[in-house]
């Protein structure tokens, strides 16, 4: 049930930018910089910071500003930027697909 979410991801160091096709908050942004932090409100790109934290101790902050989530690392994360991606493209699912 629900959609997956459609990314284009840019990575440049430790900071990777991911574009999304859906928003996720007003045009003001947000930054997290921890999961208590992230935990204080009910909002969706509250509860999809807290997913990332929760996925990742290398995580340093979390900006979310409509479309665009911004994650800045500790450090250089590589070819494991694709889990993240799963994990943002997956965030709306609430099941997986069913056996028939």
């Amino acid at each position: 049930m629900g959609q997956k979410i459609e990314l284009k991801t840019t990575q440049f160091g430790k900071n990777v930018i991911f574009d999304l096709n859906r928003s996720l908050s007003g045009q003001d942004g947000e930054t997290y910089h921890n999961i208590a932090h992230a935990s204080l409100t009910n909002e969706i790109s509250a509860q999809l910071a807290m997913k990332l934290f929760q996925f990742s101790n290398d995580i340093e902050n979390i900006f979310i500003q409509s479309n665009v989530v911004t994650v800045n690392f500790t450090k250089n994360m590589g070819t494991a930027v694709a889990d993240f991606e799963k994990l943002i493209e997956d965030f709306f699912l609430f099941y997986g697909d069913e056996e028939e």
